[in-house]
C-alpha cells in the first residue's frame, strides 16, 4: 500500500497502524507519540515522485495507493480547535502572537496580555490570517491538492471519514488485509469526534457523533463575515469539487443558493 498522509485526516491513526505493521512494540510508539511520523520513516522511505509514477505503471505487481479526506471546513475547524485553541507544541503557542502580529500589526491586541502567553485568537483571526499567506501554508490545513495532488498519485481508493469504516473496510480487503489492524486513541481532551480513528472496522460511530462535529464547525464559520467565508471557500473550492463534499448547506448560512 502507498498512502499519502493528509494532516487532520486520521493521520495519527495511521501512523500508529503502520508503525505497528512494521513490528513496533506499542510501547516504543507510546514513547514517540508527539513524532510519530519520525518513527515510520525508519521504516518506510519517502518515495520520489519518480518512484510514484514508477509504482502506477507496474501492472504486475499492483500496489494500492490511497488517502483520506473530510469536509474540507470540518477540517479547517478542527486545525483551529486542536492547534490554535489547545496547542500541544511551543510552535503553535507561539503561533498565536505571530497571527495577532499579522492581522493586528502588534503581538497581542491591546489589553489583552496577560504576561505568559499570548491569548486565543479568534477563529475569524486565525482565519484572516491563513486567507492572508498564499505562499508557505502549515500542512494542517494546506489544500488536499497542494499535499496530494490526486491527479498525480491516481487513488486506488479514497477514504472519507463520514464513511470511514465502510471505505477502510474496502481497503483492506483489496489489499488482503485479515489480521494485524490495531486501535489507536488520539487522546487530545475534547478533541473532534473523527480524531483518534480505530482501524478496527467493527467500530462504528453514531450518527450524533457526525451531527456534533457539523454544528461545531457550522458555530465557527458563523463567526465570520460573509466576504470571510467566500475568501475561505474559494481557497478551499478545489478539494470541494474534487472530492464531491457539497457546501451549500455554508452558503445558505449567508443567505446564498
Amino acid at each position: 500500500m502507498l498512502w499519502c498522509a493528509i494532516s487532520k485526516v486520521a493521520s495519527s491513526s495511521w501512523m500508529y497502524q503502520f508503525n505497528r505493521w512494521a513490528g513496533v512494540p506499542r510501547e516504543k510508539i507510546a514513547q514517540a507519540a508527539r513524532d510519530m511520523k519520525a518513527l515510520a520513516r525508519m521504516y518506510y522511505p519517502v518515495p520520489t515522485r519518480a518512484d510514484v509514477e514508477q509504482i502506477k505503471q507496474n501492472v504486475e505487481l499492483p500496489v494500492i495507493r490511497f488517502l483520506l479526506v473530510r469536509d474540507p471546513m470540518d477540517r479547517f475547524v478542527s486545525a483551529y480547535e486542536d492547534l490554535i485553541v489547545r496547542p500541544q507544541s511551543d510552535n503553535y503557542r507561539n503561533l498565536r502572537r505571530f497571527i495577532f502580529r499579522e492581522v493586528y500589526g502588534v503581538d497581542t491586541p491591546s489589553g489583552t496580555e496577560n504576561g505568559t502567553s499570548a491569548p486565543v485568537p479568534s477563529f475569524s483571526d486565525f482565519t484572516e490570517f491563513v486567507l492572508r499567506r498564499t505562499n508557505v501554508l502549515d500542512p494542517h490545513w494546506n489544500t488536499y491538492y497542494n499535499l496530494c495532488d490526486p491527479c498525480f498519485l491516481q487513488p486506488t481508493v479514497i477514504i472519507k471519514l463520514e464513511t470511514y469504516d465502510r471505505d477502510v473496510a474496502h481497503l483492506l480487503q483489496l489489499a488482503n488485509v485479515t489480521t494485524g489492524a490495531d486501535n489507536y486513541d488520539n487522546a487530545r481532551g475534547n478533541g473532534n469526534a473523527f480524531e483518534g480513528h480505530r482501524l478496527n472496522v467493527n467500530h462504528h460511530r453514531a450518527s450524533g457523533d457526525t451531527l456534533h462535529r457539523n454544528t461545531s464547525t457550522i458555530d465557527r464559520l458563523a463567526e465570520l463575515t460573509k466576504d470571510q467565508f467566500e475568501r475561505l471557500y474559494r481557497r478551499y473550492e478545489l478539494d470541494f469539487r474534487l472530492f464531491q463534499y457539497d457546501a451549500s448547506h455554508y452558503f445558505a448560512m449567508y443567505g446564498e443558493d
